[in-house]
């Protein structure tokens, strides 16, 4: 498989060589649902995506150790990232359901501790 870098079109962003621009095609509620969540985190959009996207890529800013933990993990599965990342939040439904939504909140937590 060769570099999936070139099967993108990209116009090189202008004044910054290590940064492409990439247009998209989505469903409007998809849009509508993009710029909703910018928004609360006082983000732009592109800044949104790119935050997210990076999320997925780096497995959320992990120290390196859980991260290649979990990237161990994922291929002794035999997953892709993204079904990976859906099986680590069935996995935590499964704990939600047995031990009640916020169980390891600080506030709970602290309840415990009482």
């Amino acid at each position: 498989m060769g570099d999936p870098m070139k099967e993108l079109t990209a116009v090189p962003a202008t004044g910054n060589g290590d940064k492409l621009i990439l247009t998209f095609r989505m469903p409007r509620d998809l849009a509508g649902f993009l710029k909703a969540e910018a928004a609360r985190g006082r983000r732009d959009v592109t800044a949104h995506v790119v935050r997210w996207l990076d999320g997925l890529r780096s497995y959320f800013g992990l120290p390196e150790a859980a991260s290649t933990l979990l990237e161990a993990d994922r291929k002794a599965l035999g997953m892709e990232r993204f079904e990976y990342l859906l099986h680590a939040l069935y996995q935590r439904s499964l704990l939600l359901r047995e031990k009640g939504v916020g169980f390891d909140s600080p506030q709970a937590q602290e309840r415990h501790r009482r």
